[in-house]
């Protein structure tokens, strides 16, 4: 850079902006650093003048020991002693005449002298065992129950058949299935087929599945119910061949993979595209420190025209993310429910209320057929 430049650089605006900055900048530190050794020469004479003398004596040794008697120090702001006073707050010291008392005489007759004092003995006290007066309650345990005689032990594979339809973008979704076939136990039917299975479905996906897992419950058709916990598993059942496919028995509920909008991520793609489009045809100046861009009505609508697509593109990316894909499970597919633990039918309540072990093991009664009517 020759020097015709670097003058002209120096008379632009820019360059005594530049010159402007330096000087400011370069007052304040001169300002600074004069305030500040200021305030260490203030230090400095502070303490200087709190210095105490040390080892100085400034009164004579000899002044208030005259006769070589110790003379006594009084305290200037007492008003009874202003005549005592020698000068400079010293005045003589006149220590008290010792009293002394005549000896008492001694008793005619004299004590006898009392011998050794023998301790007095420990006393032994004796507590009554706080065992004596406690009576142990009675043993009023509840018998041991038997062991139910009908129940779906831990582990059992229950088919089931959705009736609703599960989407991944709902909240808490409820699950409503069927139980296809009927639950035996030790030649004992324990759930009839048909019965009604409820559950919630959680919120979100795991890939191409609806995850259902806690509490589930029992409806029979005569208004009892019990819950249970349970985890919702995939079937994969081909009925044509007669085979299960090698997802069978998965965790989740297997369904299909939708989109909210199709065009989605297309919009945002050309919302992205044009926005750099916009910023990308402003009008620029080529100066010393690189390219800036000119300050221009064209330029101006060129920068907020790439703004807006910037934010729409950003809009629709957040979207997609959310909602953009979801997981759909058609009604009537089926899929098994996983017991997490013994369900025995003899706790299954009415409305709320805890029913007989009688009434609970009675079979469900069944529906009657609808009777035709007459033409």
């Amino acid at each position: 850079m020759n020097p015709r430049n670097i003058g002209n650089f120096l008379k632009s605006r820019f360059g005594l902006f530049i010159v402007f900055i330096i000087v400011l900048f370069s007052g304040l530190w001169i300002y600074g650093t004069h305030q500040e050794q200021e305030r260490e020469a203030q230090k400095l004479a502070a303490q200087s003048k709190r210095k105490v003398e040390l080892g100085r004596v400034r009164l004579p040794l000899n002044q208030g020991l005259e006769d070589g008697v110790p003379q006594q120090v009084s305290s200037s702001s007492d008003p009874g002693n202003d005549k005592e006073f020698a000068g400079n707050g010293i005045v003589p010291f006149h220590p008290p005449v010792p009293v002394v008392t005549p000896a008492r005489a001694a008793p005619a007759t004299a004590r006898p002298e009392p011998g050794p004092s023998k301790e007095p003995k420990p006393r032994t006290v004796r507590y009554s065992s706080l065992l004596a007066g406690y009576d142990a309650p009675g043993a009023n345990a509840e018998p041991a129950q038997p062991p139910p005689e009908r129940f779906i032990p831990f582990g059992t594979l229950l088919k089931c058949k959705l009736v609703n339809t599960l989407d991944s973008a709902n909240m808490e979704t409820p699950i409503i299935a069927l139980l296809l076939e009927d639950v035996w136990q030790n030649s004992r039917l324990v759930i009839p087929a048909n019965t009604l299975v409820h559950g919630t479905a959680r919120a979100g996906r795991l890939r191409d599945r609806i995850t259902a897992t806690g509490t589930w419950r029992f409806v029979w058709q005569d208004g009892r119910e019990l819950a249970f916990g349970g985890v919702a598993l995939d079937r994969e059942y081909e009925h044509d061949t007669d085979g299960y496919g090698i997802t069978d028995a998965s965790a989740g509920i297997k369904g299909r993979l939708l989109a909210a909008d199709d065009l989605q991520e297309l919009k945002m793609l050309a919302a992205a595209a044009l926005s750099g489009f916009a910023r990308g045809t402003q009008d620029r100046t080529l100066g010393a420190y690189g390219s800036t861009v000119t300050g221009s009505v064209s330029n101006g609508v060129r920068e907020g025209a790439g703004e807006v697509f910037e934010l729409y593109a950003q809009r629709t990316l957040k979207d997609i993310e959310e909602n953009g894909i979801f997981v759909r499970v058609a009604a009537g597919k089926e899929f098994y429910l996983y017991v997490l633990q013994a369900v025995d039918p003899q706790k299954a309540s009415l409305a709320g209320a805890r029913l007989r072990p009688s009434a609970a093991n009675a079979p469900a009664q069944p529906i009657p057929p609808p009777i035709p009517k007459k033409g």
